[in-house]
């Protein structure tokens, strides 16, 4: 839990001052899912740097039981190993793939796991664990998908069915708008803090607002994910 408090606790001084105004989301869509109601966002829409067989976002958890593979793919683009030579050697490194530390980090109910992007061109595997590093597999940042996965790296989340809290939209100069949250509501005092987002073509992201919309008073329960 020690990773997640201070990813969560952004904005904690903003909730002295009590909710405020939420951002202009007009123009934004809703971000996508992986399911209907999930908040991880999808991943298929990638136009990564030229060369590449394969793009894939990982997850591997913190403490995993002896049957639990070291990662698996939660999205993936492209056919990994496709033009490797060692095809089986190849896979098997896909497999086995398990970087000491990753991006996304999140705990829940004792349980805590990362992300991790992974490529493959080639013979090649490579892992890349931190968020400034997702720059140089992806390239131009071209796809909403990969505007949002640069803030998503980035420790920040996304509810894919209310704008508010995941929101993207394309601007007419070749950027990308998006809107990501953090905090939590689940019988913590943590307030749920909204951030907006400027994603350059470059890959450089700028804060531009945020804005607390709830505190984290409510209760509920699920499970990590």
């Amino acid at each position: 839990m020690s990773h997640f408090f201070p990813r969560a606790l952004v904005g904690m001084t903003l909730l002295l001052a009590g909710c405020d105004s939420t951002a202009d989301t007009d123009g934004y869509k809703e971000v996508a899912c992986t399911w209907e109601l999930a908040s991880d966002p999808l991943f298929d829409d990638l136009r990564p740097a030229a060369g590449l067989d394969a793009v894939q976002v990982r997850i591997a958890k913190v403490t995993r039981a002896e049957e639990d593979p070291p990662s698996s793919a939660l999205t993936l683009w492209g056919e990994a190993c496709a033009t490797a030579t060692d095809v089986p050697a190849c896979q098997a490194a896909v497999a086995a793939s398990r970087p000491p530390e990753g991006f996304h980090f999140y705990c829940y109910g004792g349980k805590c796991s990362y992300r991790f992007l992974l490529t493959t061109q080639g013979d090649e595997v490579r892992i890349y664990s931190k968020p400034e590093a997702l720059k140089e597999a992806l390239g131009t940042i071209d796809t909403e998908q990969e505007a949002v996965l640069r803030v998503y790296a980035m420790g920040y989340d996304f509810l894919c069915y209310d704008v508010e809290q995941g929101g993207v939209k394309t601007n007419a100069d070749g950027s990308y708008g998006v809107i990501g949250y953090r905090g939590i509501q689940c019988d913590r005092d943590i307030p749920i803090t909204q951030h907006v987002f400027h994603v350059f073509p470059s890959g450089e992201v700028r804060e531009l607002e945020s804005h607390v919309l709830k505190g984290g008073t409510e209760t509920c329960d699920f499970e990590a994910h």
